[in-house]
């Protein structure tokens, strides 16, 4: 855990030599810089504004734009209950056990791109990114620890001690696995990590929105052990069988640290949105080459324990990856250096986004009458605060 003070050398990565898999080079450089968390508040009810802000709240607010958080803190419910505000994220990002040199140098600058992409790219707080690595000597200044099992229960019980109880939590796992006696497990210097034992050091962070993605080979089995409410699962492979190493974990973190994967252009990049990126591109790559596909990335989000290599935005898998983000994207920064009033009324913008959404996803099982009347009332809010936000930006420009 970075404590905030800058410990880096070297220039700015380029984030897409960074992630990528072991025919690539680089070297990784940068910085890292601690950034305190926006200010997190409420808005108030919204007001019977004219009819016209409707048709300005969905011009102001493209379709497929989706609101910063995870599932735990997304709900819409008949009585207009206002879910709750969206918090910091929490990130551990473990490079495991390498084995062969190539593969240990591609897990290791997998991870650093990441770990270094969501300081610089999304703006978490130096202090809110924990990046272990197998051989945590080769880079002091970036890899917080060895990457062992009991420092990932060590690294997820400091998280679920200081995390609020709104924050998000991204756990990404890069490396190689295997299957013993039926369980998949990621493999790590001493003993390795299997699912079940990952599900009980998960239990602490109790009902925050968590997201879980194991990029390595024979990973499929963490999907049930690891699936419930409010949490994302994916696993680039669908099954414990397929053993082979993985490309998922390359592509992936290309699409959190580049820019090609954010579909809708609103400058984060959603879980969904990464998880779509990866897959695409692990098939092209095997195509490109000729191969047989030995690797069927999936991802489960509805709690069922089943996942799926096509998951979509609304209804089943999908819905809560399509709203998880790592962070602000390239409003993050803006945000970060915004006066507290007008932080609160991103954050607010971002709560009203996310509302709208739960209530989409609700509305083939509400009234009709009941889904509009919210429905408007939310979109006349959206409106009236996208409005303000534009004023008080002209004011502090």
């Amino acid at each position: 855990m970075r404590g905030g003070a800058d410990r880096r050398q070297g220039g700015t990565p380029n984030a897409h030599a960074l992630a990528l898999a072991p025919r690539t080079g680089g070297a990784v450089g940068g910085f890292r810089r601690s950034g305190a968390p926006g200010s997190r508040r409420r808005g108030g009810r919204a007001r019977c504004w004219p009819g016209a802000l409707i048709g300005l709240a969905l011009l102001l607010w493209p379709a497929g734009a989706w609101a910063q958080g995870g599932g735990g803190g997304a709900t819409s419910s008949g009585s207009g209950a206002t879910p709750r505000a969206a918090g910091r994220t929490h990130l551990l990002v473990v490079s495991g056990l390498g084995g062969a040199p190539e593969f240990a140098e591609a897990f290791y600058r997998q991870g650093a791109a990441l770990a270094d992409a969501a300081i610089e790219r999304y703006g978490l707080a130096a202090e809110d990114v924990v990046f272990l690595a197998d051989r945590p000597e080769r880079d002091a200044a970036r890899i917080d620890g060895a990457a062992t099992k009991q420092a990932i229960a060590d690294a997820l019980a400091g998280i679920a001690a200081r995390a609020g109880p709104a924050d998000r939590v991204l756990i990404v796992l890069l490396g190689h696995g295997s299957a013993r006696e039926g369980e998949s497990r990621f493999n790590l210097r001493g003993p390795d990590l299997g699912a079940a034992e990952l599900a009980t050091m998960l239990e602490p962070l109790g009902d925050r929105p968590l997201a879980v993605v194991n990029a390595a080979s024979a990973s499929g089995g963490f999907v049930e052990a690891l699936a419930g409410a409010g949490r994302v699962i994916v696993t680039a492979t669908r099954s414990a069988a397929e053993r082979n190493a993985t490309h998922f974990g390359e592509y992936f973190v290309r699409a959190l640290a580049g820019a090609d994967s954010d579909v809708d252009k609103d400058g984060r990049v959603s879980l969904l949105e990464a998880f779509d990126y990866a897959r695409r591109e692990v098939e092209r790559a095997y195509e490109e080459e000729n191969r047989l596909l030995t690797e069927h990335a999936v991802l489960e989000d509805d709690g069922d324990g089943v996942g799926t290599m096509e998951p979509a935005p609304r209804g089943g898998d999908g819905a809560l990856a399509a709203r998880f983000f790592l962070g602000g994207g390239a409003a993050g920064a803006a945000v970060a250096d915004a006066p507290p009033e007008l932080r609160a009324l991103y954050e607010r913008r971002d709560q009203l986004q996310e509302q709208i959404e739960a209530l989409r996803a609700r509305k083939a099982e509400m009234d009709p009458e009941a889904y509009q009347t919210q429905l408007e009332a939310l979109l006349l809010e959206l409106a009236r605060t996208s409005s303000e936000i534009r004023a008080r930006e002209g004011g502090t420009r």
